[in-house]
């Protein structure tokens, strides 16, 4: 008896020192930054600095068109910096649509480190504004790709975008902690839940997802549960055997998203 307690006790010391180190260990597990020096040049594209909190700026990037009818405002996924991803938002581009893109905080040439996803919310929320100094809320797209779409459907949801775009979305980080962790772990300890079913349940725009069958990262089936939620307002667009960061570069998501532009 004294050792089934032993043992018992033990595994439930190393659960609850598993259940700590997710929780102060989780930043660094899900975002993976890439930093450059603060002289780097993007040829052939326009940077500007978004203020978001004082003396603390996110670096963006324009991808201009002439004589615009809109502006794509693209969110990034997980990994690297917009050196890595503008390659990505040039498959939505030459479509009539400026295209900006930001890095978050702590990414690329941007200042600071996230630390809550209320900051993360707040900081692409004056993204946002700065578009609508230059276009009307039915000229912005919103575009995020997997990390991104979290951030992309919080937008949708508390403003009026003219549609929102989703690229290899996940339900919420609940889900996908259940995929990566096998063991129950509480919700409560998830400090970035990035509930996209929760946004898309008050989003009025239209709703496009892309997904390939073959993602590896974020089941296509998360797609499949999005869409269930307001099936009239969503479709989905599946990408056959396409992997999680092909995705985004895929013929067929480039030629689905022009079409879907005024």
């Amino acid at each position: 008896m004294k050792t089934l307690k032993g043992i018992a006790k033990t595994l439930f010391i190393m659960y609850m020192i598993l259940c700590i180190g997710l929780y102060f260990g989780q930043d660094s597990l899900i975002f993976n930054p890439h930093k450059l020096q603060e002289d780097y040049h993007f040829s052939s594209t326009n940077e500007v600095e978004i203020e978001v909190e004082e003396d603390v700026f996110l670096n963006a990037l324009w991808i201009r068109e002439e004589n615009p009818r809109g502006a794509i405002l693209y969110l990034h996924g997980n990994r690297g910096s917009n050196k890595r991803c503008r390659h990505q938002a040039m498959n939505m581009a030459n479509n009539g649509y400026d295209i900006l893109m930001v890095d978050y905080r702590g990414y690329g040439k941007s200042d600071g480190a996230i630390y809550s996803q209320a900051q993360l919310y707040a900081d692409v929320q004056k993204v946002y504004d700065y578009m609508k100094e230059s276009y009307v809320e039915d000229q912005i797209i919103l575009a995020g790709y997997s990390l991104g779409s979290g951030m992309a459907s919080y937008l949708a949801a508390h403003n009026k975008p003219q549609q929102l775009v989703m690229i290899a979305p996940y339900l919420n980080f609940y889900e996908l902690k259940k995929r990566y962790i096998p063991i129950y772990i509480p919700n409560f300890l998830i400090k970035y839940p990035l509930d996209n079913a929760k946004h898309i349940e008050a989003i009025d725009c239209p709703i496009t997802l892309f997904h390939g069958t073959m993602d590896r990262v974020i089941p296509y089936n998360h797609s499949e549960n999005l869409v269930s939620i307001k099936p009239k307002q969503t479709k989905l667009i599946t990408l056959n055997k396409e992997s999680h960061r092909g995705a985004i570069f895929n013929g067929l998501f480039r030629r689905k998203f022009g079409e879907l532009l005024p």
